[in-house]
């Protein structure tokens, strides 16, 4: 080996023992670095956002307003006072009554309003109803952002170590190159398209550092707390595949329990109960009172009990006018009802596929995460014994394969907590692969035999070597008289793919 050669070799090690001890590192402080997805849900939940409290006000003025609506049902107590000087008509027997300080007392009872008490009352339940859901939605919005960010981040980290691991191999290119022109092997076109490509790389790593500190501070902001500077133990995959639901059944589910249609419904339903409390109705109240007076009237009451009877007759076609308005708004309201509710069920209907599609996703990933893992090993044992001089991009492939790998992860736990939320639950409780099933229930098996598709990967039986699927190839001897060409043996972990 030259001496050139064995410069370059050694620059290597030096960059890939670095590498060799910052994963050493990162595993020594392995408990100040990992960070699961319930962590992350409870501390922004406990930290709040403005889109929570602002939720939360709405909730709390709703609750208000239901407590005003039920004040006019119960009774009213009035104390009412007046003190005043005055000038009297010149009278003989009072010529000194010139001031007089009166009070009264008196509650009042509404007995019967033909409904309109009732109609606004459980009117303004129905809102505070809504504004609870409403709550709800928000607090899982915020949620379902914050756990985006937790896989987000995690990818990055990795994407950013494989950035820099190409980068990295791209500088020792450039180097290497400038080496071989000073010895007249390279040119100097040749230089500055390693120089360019080291660039491009360098460039490219920075713009995922700056995506990746937007991850973290946004994260940070949520939780409340400050994260590691790197994060260690990523997510990991799901284990078996879910459970297939009827679609149907699950529409129902969904209609039943998603929080944006029942908002709806309990918007309209107010809406309804106002319009029937507009009217043109009677109302009557009883009444007790008591006063005193220091003038000496003729005509004052020590107590008084009775009744009132109100009935507004006519009022320029107001009652009418607010009654149409309150129609219309109610019409308004169904038909945005009936909107979301046809929205709902496409959206049942693609949540479906699409969990289908992310776990296919992940065994996608899974598939080059264990090829790109052989081909290091191969590699590393290559560079061992000597036979190549770099590891070349394998290294790079496996680091990307793993950030791939989280992203795979997290699409697939966001379809599940996308599906949890749209079914009215936590977020969180999308993470447990069964909750669907529990929720609307497995679909039935007909007993009908299926075949399956594909190479099987990611099945129970995917290492089981399946001889019925492999057609013998007819005739023997191949046309002109040459013998038939080898099969090629299978591989270890891939079924074979079956000749039409």
């Amino acid at each position: 080996m030259q001496w050139g050669e064995m410069k370059r070799v050694r620059r290597y090690l030096t960059v890939l023992l670095g590498v060799v001890l910052g994963v050493s590192t990162a595993f020594a402080q392995e408990d100040a670095g990992v960070l699961t997805a319930e962590q992350v849900l409870q501390s922004i939940e406990n930290n709040g956002d403005y889109a929570i409290t602002a939720a939360q006000a709405d909730m709390d003025i709703a609750r208000a307003k239901l407590k005003e609506a039920g004040a006019g049902l119960m009774p009213s107590l009035t104390l009412s006072t007046t003190a005043q000087v005055y000038r009297p008509r010149a009278h003989k027997k009072y010529p000194d009554d010139n001031r007089e300080v009166y009070g009264k007392l008196e509650v009042v009872q509404p007995v019967y309003d033909f409904g309109q008490a009732g109609s606004v009352q459980d009117a303004a339940g129905r809102d505070a109803e809504a504004a609870e859901l409403a709550f709800t939605a928000a607090r899982n919005t915020v949620l379902m952002e914050g756990l985006a960010l937790y896989y987000d981040l995690h990818a990055s980290e990795l994407e950013m170590r494989a950035l820099y691991e190409g980068h990295t191999s791209a500088y020792l290119k450039w180097d290497r190159a400038k080496e071989n022109q000073a010895l007249g092997r390279d040119s100097p076109i040749g230089v500055a398209e390693t120089l360019a490509l080291a660039e491009k790389t360098r460039l490219v790593y920075f713009r995922e550092r700056t995506r990746n500190a937007g991850y973290r501070l946004r994260l940070e902001e949520l939780m409340g707390v400050s994260l590691p500077e790197e994060l260690i133990s990523p997510p990991e995959p799901p284990k078996a595949k879910h459970g297939e639901v009827d679609r149907d059944a699950f529409v129902e589910v969904v209609w039943a329990r998603n929080p944006d249609l029942l908002i709806l419904a309990k918007q309209a339903e107010a809406a309804g109960l106002r319009r029937d409390g507009v009217a043109a109705l009677p109302s009557l109240d009883a009444f007790a009172s008591t006063g005193y007076s220091t003038r000496d009237l003729r005509g004052r009451n020590d107590y008084a009990v009775g009744a009132r009877f109100n009935w507004p007759i006519f009022d320029g076609g107001l009652t009418q006018a607010k009654k149409t308005r309150m129609a219309a708004e109610l019409s308004r309201t169904m038909a945005r009802y009936e909107a979301r509710k046809s929205d709902l069920r496409r959206q049942a209907y693609t949540v479906l596929m699409e969990r289908d599609d992310a776990f296919q996703r992940v065994l996608s990933a899974l598939a080059q995460h264990g090829f790109t893992s052989k081909n290091l090993l191969r590699r590393q044992q290559l560079y061992a014994q000597e036979r190549v001089s770099e590891l070349g991009r394998a290294m790079i492939d496996h680091t990307a394969a793993e950030a791939e790998l989280v992203r795979a992860t997290g699409a697939y736990a966001m379809i599940q907590a996308k599906i949890a939320v749209m079914l009215g639950e936590h977020p969180g409780r999308g993470l447990d692969p069964d909750f669907l099933a529990e929720t609307v229930g497995v679909m039935d098996d007909t007993g009908t035999f299926v075949p399956k598709s594909g190479t099987g990967f990611g099945q129970d039986d995917a290492d089981e070597f399946k001889r019925q699927d492999i057609v013998p190839v007819q005739p023997d001897v191949q046309p002109g008289g040459q013998p038939p060409a080898p099969k090629p043996a299978p591989v270890e972990g891939v079924a074979p793919v079956p000749v039409n």
